[in-house]
C-alpha cells in the first residue's frame, strides 16, 4: 500500500557488544567448517539483559529524537520472535508502561522475523485513521541466550544475534518518508518451521530445545526442500518488483537494501537479483555478518547502521526486505528526506 504523508520521525537501537565466531569456534560452540563457509564474523550477545528492557531503551532513544510527546502516540506495537518473559504475560504493556505510559492500545505482533515490517504496515493504517494522535511507536527485541536456544546451531545458515530497535512513525514530520509497504504469504510452507514436532503440548512447556535445522530436515510437505527454496525466492523477488512498481520506481532508484541476515553471499545475490549483477553490494552484508540474525530487527538495525555511518543522503531510497515463519514476506521503501542530526558521529559498532 502507498502511504501519504507518513514519516519516520525517530529511531533507536540497542545493539550489544559482539562475541567473535573465532572465539566461539575455539570454545567448541560453533563449527569451524561452517564458520569458514558462511563468513560470519561475530554475534551480538546481550547477556542477561531481558528483551523487553532492550526494547524500552531503544524506544526511549527513538522518542527522544522524534519531536513527538508521549501524548501524541496513538498506539504501541511490539514485534518479537523468542520468549520475552513469563508465559501469559504482556511484554507490550511493560514497554508501554516504561515509555509513553497512558492508556493507548499496546499490541504484540508474532510474525517471526517479518514482524517489524508487518508492524510498520499496521501502524501506518492505524495512525492514518486516528484523528487526534498523529504518531505510533514500534519496537522489537529478542535475546536468544535462554536455555532452549543454541544461538550457534539452532537455525540453518545463520546464527542468532540479540538486538532491539524502535521507530516512531508520524503523520507530521520525519527524517525519512515511508513510501509504501507490501506483503504476501506462503502458508503452504508453514511446516518448514514446524517439522515433525507436535502442536501439543508445546515444546517450550516440556523443555524441548529449538532446533530449526532439525525441523527443516524433517519437513514432509508437498515439495522437496529445493523446490520450496525456489518458491520462496521467486515469491520474494516478485514482491520486490511489485513494491517498486507501486512506488513508481525502478531497481536503479534503490540506493541500498536493508535485508535479513541469513545465508551466504550467494543467497543474498540471488535474493536481490532484480537489482543486477552486483546487487549484493547494495545490501548491508558486512554489518549483518557482525550481528548475526536478530529476528525482526535485521531490517531496522540495517537502516540504523546506514544512517549512523553516514551512508545515506537526502533523496536516497532504501528498501527494507523481510521474511519470517509462515511463510511471511514484506517489502517497504523508505525515502530519506534529510539524514538526522542525531546520527552524526553515532556508531552502532561496539568493539567485540
Amino acid at each position: 500500500m502507498l502511504f501519504r504523508d507518513l514519516h519516520i520521525a525517530g529511531m533507536g537501537a540497542y545493539l550489544p557488544e559482539r562475541v567473535t565466531t573465532e572465539q566461539a569456534v575455539a570454545e567448541g560452540r560453533y563449527d569451524a567448517d561452517e564458520a569458514a563457509r558462511l563468513g560470519w564474523v561475530s554475534v551480538a550477545v546481550a547477556g542477561d539483559m531481558p528483551a523487553p528492557d532492550m526494547a524500552v531503551q531503544a524506544a526511549q532513544d527513538a522518542l527522544s529524537v522524534s519531536g513527538h510527546t508521549a501524548e501524541e502516540i496513538a498506539v504501541l506495537i511490539h514485534a518479537s520472535c523468542n520468549h520475552q518473559g513469563p508465559d501469559m504475560w504482556s511484554p507490550q504493556h511493560y514497554i508501554l508502561r516504561h515509555t509513553v505510559g497512558g492508556t493507548v492500545p499496546a499490541l504484540e505482533i508474532r510474525q517471526g522475523c517479518n514482524g517489524f515490517l508487518a508492524a510498520m504496515e499496521l501502524a501506518g493504517y492505524y495512525i492514518g485513521a486516528s484523528g487526534d494522535r498523529p504518531a505510533a511507536l514500534i519496537t522489537s527485541a529478542d535475546n536468544w541466550g535462554d536455555p532452549l536456544v543454541d544461538r550457534w546451531r539452532a537455525t540453518p545458515g545463520g546464527l542468532f544475534g540479540d538486538a532491539a530497535t524502535a521507530v516512531v512513525l508520524s503523520r507530521h514530520h520525519g527524517f525519512a518518508r515511508l513510501v509504501n509497504v507490501r506483503a504476501t504469504s506462503l502458508p503452504e510452507l508453514e511446516e518448514l518451521n514446524r517439522g515433525g514436532e507436535p502442536l501439543f503440548p508445546p515444546g517450550c512447556t516440556t523443555g524441548l530445545r529449538v532446533d530449526l535445522r532439525e525441523r527443516a530436515a524433517t519437513y514432509k510437505g508437498g515439495q522437496d526442500m529445493l523446490s520450496a527454496g525456489r518458491l520462496m525466492g521467486e515469491t520474494q523477488r516478485a514482491l520486490i518488483l511489485a513494491t517498486l512498481e507501486e512506488a513508481g520506481l525502478r531497481p536503479d532508484d534503490i540506493t541500498r537494501v536493508a535485508h535479513q541476515f541469513v545465508g551466504d553471499r550467494g543467497v543474498l545475490q540471488r535474493l536481490l537479483e532484480p537489482f543486477g549483477e552486483h546487487a549484493a553490494d547494495r545490501g548491508v552484508w558486512d554489518f549483518g555478518r557482525s550481528m548475526g540474525h536478530t529476528g525482526a530487527n535485521d531490517q531496522t538495525s540495517g537502516l540504523f547502521h546506514l544512517l549512523a555511518t553516514g551512508q545515506l543522503r537526502a533523496g536516497d531510497h532504501v528498501m527494507l526486505l523481510g521474511a519470517g515463519a509462515g511463510i511471511a514476506f514484506s517489502c517497504a521503501i523508505v525515502e530519506i528526506v534529510a539524514p538526522p542530526a542525531w546520527a552524526r558521529g553515532l556508531s552502532p559498532h561496539p568493539v567485540p
